[in-house]
């Protein structure tokens, strides 16, 4: 009973933290949209840093990444955690060619950007569903893996559905009342929360277990597994999928919006794997440390939740704190991201809707409340293991990354190759993991590899067959943010004027 009550009071002291600075963030932060959705594009390289590893760190990470390793071994940490470890390179290559376009143009949204560099109204919209339709899926396995961390501190006594209201009411309050300020703030805190909770929790779980450990574990210990399914092939195709579908997650790029300058990129560079590898590494191998523990789990899911309740009280609350942190975290900036996709995508922009800066933050407020319903009742009945349901949605993410790559570098991409490339990485890739067509075509591939191989082409194809935009080229490339002084060195180290309204 002591223990329960010393988790409960930790975890209830971090809930009043981020409540408080959610009630804080609503009394200063600006009425304005680019005040709410991205901070007053005002983060310095400590803010961004935090705000962007506590976004990408989630209920995956700390339950799903052990629950995988728990049943296939360590590959899950080679094929996703070594991945987004050294994709630092798209800070560079990807987020300051963005930052550098949003600080231009004033974009707020991620379609924006899309819509305005080919200057298609479609190619915006085909973003904004696409993020909308993947996104809620991912902000449910936060509830549900914030239901059953809170289970572990609990006890089996109370049914999961509550815990999971728990969960939702609290995101939603702080992300409702604060807007960004809210959400970046409390990232800082769980930032630093989650990366020192998951050190606490591999040093505590290696002391209690790691000494047993024997060959028994060699299986889940190598390639390709136990099960034998982290083969090459899978491998290299979840490898490609994380290095496609994170600059694209909506929440992701947005954050590219929100720096003051240049220079965070750099420190983001720097700093990044050793963040990553911090935490992927310890979640892989406590998961595999599990089968010690518990050698019969019939719900994987619940192996990191089970391994906390064999530690001490004080270190099991700490880690409870950390596991809750990530999935917060990512939860308030995707509730907060896909606001602004349908209050300025879909109701000012598509529907042709003209809404006062006040009404655009109210409507925001409104559709994160409905977007958060939406995800609680996916959560209430969860459709599979959480790490099933994060790949489902990654490859929702990643099947316009070669319209991304052709916007941001390829002056000859033209609005036709564009849009046709994105329609047909979007259309295989929903059907094939809709069932809707074969799935032997894939080859043995997640189905996003093979559809963004063919939409690449027909990107390609169509764009040497049709004249790009030189009055949009000119814009980016010549007289805009993309012409030789806006990327220079110099340009680094300048803080970014703040700017309103989107192109």
């Amino acid at each position: 009973m002591s223990n329960t009550v010393l988790s409960l009071g930790v975890v209830g002291a971090y809930l009043l933290l981020l409540a408080a600075i959610g009630f804080w963030s609503y009394r200063h932060s600006g009425q304005d949209p680019v005040s709410y959705f991205l901070a007053g594009r005002g983060l310095g390289s400590l803010a961004l840093t935090l705000t962007t590893l506590a976004t990408l760190i989630s209920a995956f990470t700390f339950i799903g990444v052990p629950a995988d390793a728990y049943t296939h071994g360590l590959g899950i940490f080679l094929g996703v955690g070594v991945t987004t470890a050294f994709i630092s390179g798209l800070f560079l290559w990807v987020g300051y060619r963005v930052w550098l376009a949003a600080r231009h143009f004033g974009f707020i949204t991620p379609s924006e950007f899309f819509g305005h560099r080919f200057n298609s109204p479609l190619l915006a919209l085909l973003y904004c569903l696409s993020a909308l339709t993947f996104t809620a899926p991912y902000i449910s396995i936060q509830i549900i893996g914030g239901a059953r961390t809170l289970a572990a501190v609990l006890g089996e006594g109370i049914p999961y559905w509550p815990l999971a209201v728990v969960v939702a009411l609290v995101i939603l309050a702080y992300v409702l009342f604060g807007g960004s300020q809210a959400v970046v703030w409390t990232d800082v805190v769980q930032g630093i929360i989650l990366v020192l909770g998951m050190g606490v929790a591999f040093v505590a779980v290696a002391l209690r277990w790691g000494q047993e450990a024997g060959s028994q574990l060699d299986p889940w210990l190598s390639l390709p597994g136990p099960q034998g399914r982290w083969s090459w092939q899978t491998l290299l195709g979840n490898q490609l999928l994380f290095f496609m579908a994170t600059p694209l997650f909506p929440q992701f790029f947005q954050r590219f919006y929100m720096a003051k300058s240049a220079r965070p990129f750099q420190t983001l560079m720097v700093v990044w794997p050793l963040l990553i590898l911090l935490v992927f590494f310890p979640a892989a191998l406590i998961g595999v440390w599990g089968r010690l523990a518990f050698p019969d789990l019939q719900q994987p899911d619940q192996v990191m939740p089970l391994m906390l309740q064999t530690l001490p009280s004080g270190v099991a609350a700490v880690v409870i704190t950390a596991a809750l942190a990530a999935l917060m975290s990512t939860a308030d900036s995707q509730l907060l991201t896909t606001s602004s996709l349908v209050t300025r995508d879909l109701v000012v922009t598509f529907l042709k809707r003209p809404l006062s800066p006040h009404q655009e933050e109210l409507l925001g407020r409104g559709v994160v409340l409905g977007i958060g319903l939406v995800s609680f009742a996916i959560a209430v009945r969860p459709p599979g293991l959480i790490a099933q349901i994060a790949t489902w949605s990654f490859q929702g993410y990643a099947m316009l990354f070669p319209i991304l790559m052709a916007g941001l570098y390829w002056k000859r991409a033209t609005r036709a190759g564009a849009v046709a490339g994105a329609l047909v990485s979007s259309g295989l890739t929903l059907g094939w993991l809709s069932g809707l067509l074969p799935k032997a075509w894939t080859g043995g591939w997640l189905p996003v590899i093979p559809a963004v191989v063919i939409g690449t082409a027909v990107l390609v194809g169509v764009s040497l067959l049709t004249q790009p935009d030189q009055e949009r080229v000119a814009a980016y490339y010549e007289n805009g943010p993309w012409a030789e002084e806006g990327c220079s060195a110099s340009a680094a180290s300048q803080p970014l004027e703040n700017q309103e309204g989107a192109a």
